[in-house]
């Protein structure tokens, strides 16, 4: 069916020979309106596929039902999910979103958020920040513009945002690794300047240092929550000076990138390495893959932060919010099971495989 003439009430009345405010009341479900007459204006409404002009209610109304959504990277499973969630969400309230994707880059972000400002958005959900972001907070706070962090957080804690425990979910990974008796676990850290990469790296130190075992930066390396910086950074791991017998990624997409390497070098997971990744997006369920991860409750991520902001909208909300969700370990056959214990490494801290 092709798209309708954009039609006005002002063409609307006149087909139906009313006033155009007869045709506004129908339109607007108000009272005073005769029976007949309202049946035949809503008649003719159908009949020429009438669609009300969205920027002039707009106008009126000084909403557009918009949100803007902007995110790190779409290209990862994790914010492709977490889109989807967040666009089924604000559906249910009646809203649209208009989704933009930064690559990191702070400049970008900006650039985004103030075309969407200037757009007239009703708010924003930001999964893109970094930890300090003090345009972000001036906009939240001292604007009063409603803001919803989602997967990040600020340092400070005035601005809404929906997150999961990373730092404890870290913990219980590391846990379960040295559960199975790992005792040089490597971690392919995510970039400091966002609370996933800050927040899961220290609980990755904190929990070493509270089984008593040694913190060793020769077993950290530094990746950008991407596939390849994980296959880049396993073999950086399997050639230092170090031989780790696990190894934790700071996101699923590096673990993948991990397991990659590994295959390339012919170490086998998990008799040889383990491997631990923290999303649980998809890919990593796959019987071919099977990544032990932390699961992040994306669904229940999204659908929480369209709901706080929805909140700030609709009810003026005004106090900050900070949801915290607790993640959930997900065990599958990257890390091996507890009968699968790594041999210690031999004198020159590589493993006597």
């Amino acid at each position: 069916m092709p798209f309708a003439k954009a039609l006005t009430i002002k063409d609307i009345a006149r087909r139906c020979r009313v006033s155009p405010a007869t045709v506004s009341r129908v339109l607007n479900g108000f009272a005073h309106v005769r029976a007949d007459t309202r049946a035949r204006v809503k008649q003719e409404i159908r009949r020429v596929g009438y669609r009300r002009n969205g920027v002039a209610r707009s106008l009126v109304l000084m909403r557009t039902r918009t949100l803007g959504l902007v995110l790190s990277d779409i290209t990862n499973p994790f914010y492709a999910e977490i889109a989807r969630g967040i666009e089924d969400q604000a559906t249910r309230y009646g809203y649209t979103t208009v989704l933009c994707s930064t690559d990191n880059l702070p400049k970008r972000q900006r650039e985004y958020i103030q075309i969407l400002l200037e757009r007239r958005v009703d708010g924003l959900i930001l999964g893109s920040v970094r930890l300090r972001e003090p345009e972000v907070e001036a906009l939240a706070q001292g604007e009063g513009f409603p803001v919803v962090l989602v997967n990040r957080r600020l340092r400070s804690s005035r601005v809404d945002c929906v997150v999961v425990d990373n730092s404890g979910g870290a913990r219980q990974l590391v846990e379960h690794l040295i559960r199975l008796g790992h005792r040089q676990i490597a971690h392919i850290r995510g970039p400091q300047q966002f609370s996933t990469g800050y927040d899961r790296f220290r609980g990755y130190r904190d929990t070493l240092r509270a089984h008593g075992l040694p913190y060793d930066p020769r077993l950290v390396v530094a990746g950008a929550f991407r596939y390849a910086d994980g296959r880049a950074a396993a073999h950086r791991l399997l050639a230092g000076p170090i031989r780790p017998t696990a190894i934790f990624a700071a996101n699923d997409l590096l673990a993948l990138g991990a397991l990659e390497a590994l295959a390339e070098a012919g170490v086998r997971v998990p008799q040889e390495m383990a491997v631990v990744g923290f999303d649980d997006v998809e890919p990593s369920s796959y019987r071919a893959i099977g990544l032990t991860t932390m699961s992040q409750r994306i669904a229940d991520m999204a659908r929480l932060a369209v709901d706080l902001l929805v909140e700030r909208i609709e009810r003026g909300r005004r106090d900050p919010r900070q949801i915290v969700l607790p993640s959930q370990l997900v065990v599958r056959r990257s890390c091996g099971g507890a009968s699968e214990t790594p041999q210690s490494g031999d004198s020159a801290g590589r493993t006597s495989r």
